[in-house]
């Protein structure tokens, strides 16, 4: 193999690998875009989303394969955990369903969860 076609199999492969990078931006920002319409907060992550429509009194969730709507009627319980270890929090969200009776949304921001809670606190509880 020659220093040429050494460096042309790098170049290809350099951007083959940018072209899968743009590729899963583009799926995950429509991802987002889909999920977060019709709802005033939303919070969306590769592992979890959540949002929340006060007005229309319901919470859409979504961890990697599914997305559910509820009511706030259906949302049984809610719990912060902060894992320093790790530096990330999950919010676990329980609800009356059952096949998927909780969902657990992480967060790398402690204080972006712990806002979340806040915003689950102050909606559901307003009803």
């Amino acid at each position: 193999m020659t220093v040429g076609t050494f460096l042309l199999l790098l170049v290809l492969g350099a951007t083959a690998l940018v072209l899968v990078g743009l590729g899963r931006s583009f799926k995950l920002r429509s991802e987002r875009g889909n999920f977060e319409r019709d709802y005033e907060r939303s919070y969306f992550s590769r592992s979890g989303a959540i949002a929340l429509s006060p007005e229309r009194a319901r919470i859409k969730l979504h961890d990697r394969n599914q997305t559910k709507i509820y009511s706030f009627a259906d949302v049984r319980a809610w719990e912060k955990h902060w894992h320093n270890t790790k530096r990330e929090g999950t919010l676990a969200v329980s609800v009356r369903d059952v096949d998927q009776p909780v969902w657990t949304i992480k967060f790398g921001n402690e204080a972006e969860m712990n806002r979340w809670y806040e915003l689950l606190n102050q909606a559901i509880n307003a009803n």
